[in-house]
């Protein structure tokens, strides 16, 4: 029975490596497709799609605490305080009574809490307010009242605090949307690129591909030959065939035609101890099995592999039904390799030897 050593087959990175590079183009395109993709729907989602516009108003103001300097830091108020303050209701109930007359005075606490927010960026004697409505009118009139509230309200609730008073009024201002196209295109090609890799790193590591003649060696424990560019060619070809009067070339995969190879052969041998070697051509077994019986005839069995994808399945397939006919293969060769991979792949090793 045929014994192939998928799981004890190395890990071969280099391969691996150099199979990424060749597929650049194809890693290209879909990164930049990915990256087209994630900015159109950050552009269409913050543009197209942003809803109604809104203004903002905002004030900054200067907080003078009434307590002695080195007891400062005890009672200061952070950043989380000064938002608690805002979104209270003792404070909003104040903005309520300031808005009296302007038009809005129907507005309640839970309306009001989603218009103000609090803001105390470094400094904490230095907070300030940030009204965001949909109207520019309904803006300008709750940070007004917003800041009558804190001036003459919020501190004289407060003990620690002796003063309060703006110190910028920014107005109101419509808001601009934080579109950041540039960072988008290339979170979404960075995010493109790295599933893409993923996914062809899984394939290649869960195909049966065969893109080396020496990956049938290993795999199979099978002589191989090279490939018809390769320049050890005629010295295996001469070495595995020198005794055989009449050798078979067939194909493992339907759609590769041994003809080509077999002229070739024929041409190589020329001058060589395997000149007289006559060779039969028989189609794929997986296409005629009955060609077994010229295999079966002939001196010497060469099959012919071709390179690429799911390449192993049918040469397992092949060698399982020679197996079961008795008929042994003297040899493989891998046909359309891709030879420019085969360069760098050896060139690689010689440099590293």
């Amino acid at each position: 029975m045929l014994e192939a050593s998928y799981g004890k087959e190395p890990f071969d990175l280099r391969l691996t490596v150099l199979r990424m590079i060749r597929q650049w183009k194809k890693i290209t395109v879909v990164t930049l497709a990915g990256m087209l993709i994630v900015t159109g729907i950050y552009c269409l989602d913050n543009i197209l799609l942003k809803g109604e516009t809104q203004y903002r108003a905002s004030s900054v103001y200067r907080i003078e605490y009434g307590v002695a300097p080195e007891d400062t830091n005890l009672v200061m108020i952070n950043s989380h305080t000064w938002s608690t303050y805002i979104q209270a209701d003792e404070f909003l109930d104040a903005v309520r009574e300031r808005l009296a007359g302007s038009g809005f005075e129907g507005l309640d606490n839970e309306e009001l809490r989603g218009y103000i927010q609090g803001d105390m960026e470094s400094d904490w004697r230095v907070p300030s307010t940030i009204v965001t409505t949909e109207d520019a009118a309904k803006s300008t009139a709750i940070s007004k009242a917003a800041e009558e509230a804190l001036i003459l309200d919020f501190s004289k609730g407060i003990s620690e605090i002796r003063d309060i008073r703006v110190i910028d009024r920014s107005g109101t201002e419509k808001v601009l949307p934080d579109v950041r196209v540039g960072r988008a295109a290339v979170l979404g090609a960075v995010l493109t690129f790295f599933f893409t890799m993923v996914i062809l790193l899984l394939k290649e590591l869960g195909d049966d591909a065969i893109w080396l003649p020496a990956v049938i060696r290993r795999r199979y424990g099978l002589k191989t030959v090279g490939t018809l560019k390769s320049r050890e060619l005629k010295e295996n070809i001469r070495y595995c065939f020198s005794g055989s009067k009449q050798a078979a070339i067939c194909t493992v995969q339907e759609d590769c035609d041994p003809t080509e190879a077999a002229e070739t052969l024929k041409r190589i041998c020329k001058g060589t101890a395997a000149e007289g070697t006559s060779w039969v051509v028989v189609p794929s077994l997986l296409l005629c099995p009955e060609g077994i019986e010229k295999l079966k005839a002939a001196d010497g069995v060469l099959l012919a592999v071709k390179a690429g994808a799911h390449a192993g399945k049918r040469l397992e397939y092949a060698l399982e039904f020679l197996a079961q006919q008795d008929c042994e293969v003297t040899a493989v060769i891998l046909l359309e390799a891709d030879e420019l991979l085969l360069r760098w792949y050896y060139a690689q090793k010689a440099a590293r030897k």
